[in-house]
């Protein structure tokens, strides 16, 4: 009888598991059944260790991303229900939702005294102030397992949201919004229904729901259009950590790939913001404009899909694997020309900044077409991004008194509704149909927006 000792190591939750298969070859049916009963039990046992069998090469799931689904969920209640409390004590007090953001300095004494505006605002702070948390929450997981790579990356990343604050503050605070508008309560209604149906959409396909707000209520609500990208913003940080929490849950966001590539984007949402603050409204339709033709050409192209790279060399260990519900399989890939992504991430977040959207109709064709990421796990990995690159332009938004709380707390409250909805119907959509479909509200979006700003209204729309 000869003992042969095997060793399984496989990496899961941040920590080394060992298993020790004893193999014995014997002679005989009786032998070989053995040989097999052993074997299964030593599968299941390291299925059990590791959370799955794993096999050599076979990606592991992150330590740490474990408990992230219940930070970002925990912080989001907290955040919505401050958010509803502040506009409950508004309608009863004044029948209204406050319009007025409240600035850091005055923020506690009003606090202090249950100002309806001053707690909604807190509510805002703490949803923006979320991806930071859980970036830094990432980086001590990833210290605890000794993963200096992306302890590194989450820390970088991690000050560049914090430095945002710096920038705006440095940048002085000033009154810059245009005028706020004074609306009817219908009106808000409509915006928490525009708003729910674009957390829907943003979220089954990662453009995070700005790229439908913006254009929709400055065309057709006649909102100003700073005052509706701040919103926009807004929402789209909620409709990231709505979305993110589900998607983590089934291993679809690939969240090493989402941070390296944030070290760029979050950087160019910090200068798309600053942008923001200074440059003309008919200025910003032009750019919005022509951003929303590319990304509907952009999405138009990413019907045909690429081929998943699932072998070969993977240096930054980003390498993933998901269940598809639709089709029934195991997707297997390795992110391919990682340094082409991150450095055109750059761009999506000037674009981000500067219209208060995800950016994530960039960033879904860049890992889709050019990183061979498949196109789900490409728009789930976007998801979990633009939080954190719109929290960075959001700040600045907030210390600039662009953001308007009564068109962002219905905007916010729509998002709620339609993020997780959205994040969970796209695990069962093919989306062929759906992105042909979103092509022709792209492109019509755009042009409404073009011709408005040269002076001409299409009928329905606002001036």
């Amino acid at each position: 009888m000869l003992a042969e000792k095997v060793f399984l190591k496989g990496y899961s939750r941040g920590r080394i598991g060992w298993g020790l298969l004893v193999r014995e070859h014997r002679n005989g049916s009786t032998g070989e059944a053995d040989k097999s009963d052993m074997e299964t039990q030593t599968i299941d046992s390291t299925t059990t260790m590791i959370g799955r069998a794993a096999p050599s090469g076979e990606p592991n799931r992150d330590s740490a991303i474990v408990y992230l689904p219940i930070v970002i969920r925990g912080m989001l209640a907290i955040g919505i229900a401050f958010i509803l409390l502040g506009t409950a004590i508004g309608l009863i007090r004044d029948s209204a939702v406050p319009t007025p953001i409240i600035s850091f300095t005055n923020l506690p004494s009003m606090l202090a005294n249950f100002d309806a505006a001053a707690v909604i605002t807190l509510g805002i702070l703490v949803c923006l102030i979320t991806p930071a948390t859980y970036i830094l929450y990432m980086g001590v997981s990833y210290a605890h397992a000794h993963d200096r790579m992306y302890t590194l990356i989450a820390g970088i990343v991690f000050l560049i949201i914090m430095g945002s604050i710096v920038v705006a503050a440095l940048s002085g605070a000033s009154n810059a919004g245009e005028a706020k508008p004074d609306l009817a309560l219908s009106t808000q209604i409509g915006i928490l229904i525009v708003s729910a149906v674009a957390g829907v959409l943003g979220s089954m396909l990662g453009l995070g729901g700005g790229v439908f707000i913006v254009p929709i209520l400055s065309a057709f609500f006649g909102i100003p259009l700073k005052v509706t990208i701040a919103a926009s913003a807004v929402s789209v940080v909620v409709n990231s950590l709505g979305g993110t929490s589900v998607y983590l849950k089934h291993d679809m966001s690939n969240v090493r790939l989402g941070m390296v590539m944030e070290l760029t984007t979050a950087v160019g949402a910090i200068i798309g913001g600053l942008i923001v603050v200074w440059i003309a409204p008919d200025a910003l339709r032009v750019i919005f404009g022509v951003a929303l033709l590319g990304m509907g050409v952009a999405m138009f192209m990413r019907q045909h899909q690429p081929d998943a790279i699932t072998s070969g060399p993977d240096r930054l260990r980003l390498r993933q694997n998901f269940h598809d519900p639709s089709t029934n399989e195991d997707i297997d890939y390795i992110p391919q020309r990682v340094k082409v992504g991150v450095a055109t991430g750059s761009l999506a977040g000037i674009i981000s900044g500067m219209l208060g959207i995800g950016g994530g109709a960039v960033k879904v064709p860049i890992m889709n077409a050019i990183m061979r990421v498949p196109v789900k796990a490409a728009a789930a990995t976007s998801v979990f991004m633009v939080g954190i690159t719109v929290s960075a332009s959001a700040f600045i938004y907030y210390l600039h008194n662009i953001i308007d709380l009564s068109v962002t707390v219905p905007a916010v409250l729509g998002v709620v509704i339609g993020s997780q909805t959205g994040a969970r119907v796209s695990r069962h959509l093919k989306n062929v149909v759906l992105v042909r479909f979103l092509v022709l509200i792209l492109v019509y979006l755009a042009v409404t927006l073009l011709l408005q700003a040269f002076g001409v209204n299409l009928p329905g729309t606002s001036s």
